[in-house]
């Protein structure tokens, strides 16, 4: 059986993995690697430490064993940052909190803008076409969407940003003429490396997701343009995180 027949037949979806997480954790325990026991249900995942207050870095407990600049930040959220560029790096993290409780994932990262009548600053993914080696082993989907349910609707609700279209890829050097024109007639709005891999893994996991993109730089006429103001950009990733952290989600 060759490689696409394995994919078309999909029992391996269902198999076991070889390297459980669960193996892992256990392992790192044993080496005492964790300063904690458990995590709280909801994890908000974005670039930098830097876009806490300096007063949230000083008083909320910093994590140990998990890669990257981790906070427990109150009973309701842990935030976790610099884990990595792109989905493979962010979903090992995924993996690793889901074992200490986490239920919710909320993404705030940056992706380029396709086309150039968007004037949102900050968008919810609400489909993401993926072009991402993550997402292979999680789902044969081409795209993906976030569980609409009552976590769902309460976030999207309480933050009222417009709802948008990415492509998430993997290999963002090879994003070529053909691909360009193929999602714009998908309608995808933005580009970026992690969204259509969150929401695989969620769906794998049955877990819940939100992915909110900033955008940055810009994909217009064929032509790569960078962002124009990167303090205005970091404002806005950092009210964005200050809205989702002042939210206080009952189940």
């Amino acid at each position: 059986m060759n490689l696409s027949a394995l994919k078309e037949n999909k029992s391996f979806y269902n198999e076991k993995s070889i390297l459980d997480i669960l193996d892992i954790v256990a392992w790192k325990k044993s080496n005492q690697s964790y300063n904690f026991e458990t995590l709280p249900k909801t994890a908000i995942l974005s670039l930098s430490r830097f876009l806490l207050s300096k007063k949230q870095r000083i008083f909320s407990k910093k994590l140990k064993g998990l890669f990257g600049q981790n906070y427990i930040l109150n009973k309701n959220y842990v935030y976790c940052s610099e884990f990595g560029n792109g989905a493979p790096a962010i979903i090992g993290l995924m993996e690793e909190l889901r074992v200490f409780g986490v239920e919710n994932f909320i993404f705030i990262g940056l992706a380029g803008v396709l086309k150039d009548e968007i004037e949102e600053k900050v968008c919810i993914v609400n489909n993401a076409f993926s072009t991402s080696g993550s997402t292979y082993l999680y789902s044969d989907k081409d795209s993906f969407q976030p569980k609409k349910d009552k976590w769902f609707d309460f976030f999207t609700k309480e933050l009222n940003y417009k709802e948008c279209i990415c492509w998430s890829t993997d290999a963002p050097f090879r994003e070529t003429k053909m691909l360009f024109t193929y999602f714009k007639e998908k309608n995808v709005t933005h580009v970026d490396m992690e969204c259509a891999s969150i929401y695989a893994f969620a769906e794998f996991y049955k877990l819940n997701a939100l992915c909110f993109v900033v955008s940055a730089d810009s994909i217009l006429n064929l032509t790569w343009n960078p962002p124009k103001n990167k303090g205005e950009i970091n404002l806005i990733l950092k009210e964005t995180i200050e809205k989702i952290i002042a939210i206080k989600y009952e189940a």
